[in-house]
């Protein structure tokens, strides 16, 4: 999460291709909820969330396999149970500290969507998060009151992902869920050290139930004036973005007065330096579902139904209008058509005889702001969309 050093190594020449993160979350929230007694596990000790995974890609190394997906969720339901195998490791003052969340995860669904968006997952249009939208080349959020949403999709900012706070009033409910890159989700497949070991969704999931850094706000806190609101974490200064390479940090670091417990999830090192939470993150995390994301609470683990892309229906579609800086279209596979657009006139200004794929984009630098006509020719089916371009 330095992007200060991030941005620096970008000045470096050879350096900056080599550089990655782990999270690029926001701030949180300034406004945080106290761990009130366990309300959620009056009703349920153990909570299983249902999560949906959208595989978002432009290049085919991107389209990660099912078994890569299941991969992250079993790891999941280790970290999140402390069954993982670093649990040993945790050095001696901080085993008593930590905590089996009682919270589980169940796949209910997977879906796969082909965009042209390279590195979607960072790229906004007109204030929305391109990913999470079919209609500007993402794929849309599954029942997000009920269902965390982790969308697996490239990014062109250095970090292997972010998860989005429960109380922040700036997302909107249907862009809640976690970020994550496709060779730092899982443990198979494309999954690439140091990030390989599927705690890069452990960590944003954290975010997403309402967990800061240990060292609490900005990028990191050298003189310990901030804090993550939870009891058992002792202050610290550092994020431990730096081990990443062949060695993992030394018990005991210090910084604030104290040692560090730099193998929390909450903090930054390579994937294999993180083994654990506490009791104080489980109480904040179950506070959080129980006040914010009450939905999750009964959730059901079927399998969830999803809806066919624009693209596998027989019709074809205009997305993105009024357009600003693209004219989408959903053609169905495997079909070629006839496209042509013309002004409010009737005067043709753009043609392809031989327009395929799905999406097919059009640079919208083509035409001035205005009302416009596409006629969409399939053998003798003709489709007219009106098009709006408005910048």
């Amino acid at each position: 999460m330095k992007k200060w050093w991030f941005s620096l190594l970008l000045l470096i020449p050879g350096l900056a291709a080599r550089s990655q993160h782990r999270c690029a979350v926001q701030p949180a929230p300034q406004a945080g909820i106290a761990p009130a007694p366990d309300a959620v596990a009056g009703r349920q000790a153990v909570i299983t969330i249902p999560i949906a995974v959208h595989i978002v890609w432009s290049n085919p190394q991107e389209n990660i396999s099912d078994a890569q997906v299941q991969s992250q969720v079993d790891v999941l339901n280790e970290d999140f149970r402390a069954r993982n195998p670093e649990i040993p490791t945790v050095p001696g003052p901080f085993a008593g500290d930590v905590a089996d969340m009682e919270i589980e995860f169940c796949l209910v669904a997977v879906t796969r969507t082909q965009t042209a968006f390279a590195n979607i997952a960072n790229l906004y249009a007109g204030g929305r998060r391109r990913v999470c939208h079919t209609d500007l080349g993402g794929r849309d959020a599954l029942d997000p009151e009920r269902c965390l949403n982790a969308w697996v999709s490239a990014r062109n900012d250095g970090a292997c992902g972010d998860g989005t706070f429960p109380d922040d009033p700036q997302i909107p409910a249907d862009e809640q869920g976690i970020f994550v890159r496709p060779d730092c989700f899982g443990t198979a497949g494309t999954a690439t050290a140091p990030f390989n070991l599927g705690r890069t969704a452990t960590h944003e999931i954290g975010h997403y139930l309402n967990l800061k850094h240990l060292w609490g706000e900005g990028l990191e806190d050298p003189l310990c004036q901030s804090d993550d609101m939870v009891e058992d974490t002792e202050e610290q200064a550092y994020s431990y973005s730096d081990f990443t390479g062949g060695n993992c940090p030394v018990h005991p670091s210090f910084s604030c007065g104290t040692a560090d417990m730099f193998m929390n999830f909450m903090n930054l090192p390579a994937d294999r330096c993180m083994s654990m939470f506490t009791r104080g993150q489980k109480e904040r995390a179950r506070a959080a579902l129980a006040a914010f994301r009450p939905g999750l609470l009964d959730a059901s683990c079927l399998p969830v139904a999803t809806e066919p892309l624009l693209s596998e229906k027989e019709e074809p579609a205009l997305l993105c209008n009024p357009a600003s800086t693209d004219i989408a279209l959903h053609l169905p596979k495997k079909e070629e058509y006839e496209i042509a657009i013309f002004d409010a006139s009737g005067r043709l200004l753009f043609s392809d005889p031989n327009a395929f794929g799905a999406p097919y984009y059009i640079s919208p630098g083509l035409f001035i702001n205005g009302i416009y006509y596409i006629k969409i020719r399939n053998g003798r089916k003709i489709h007219v969309k009106k098009l709006i371009i408005a910048r």
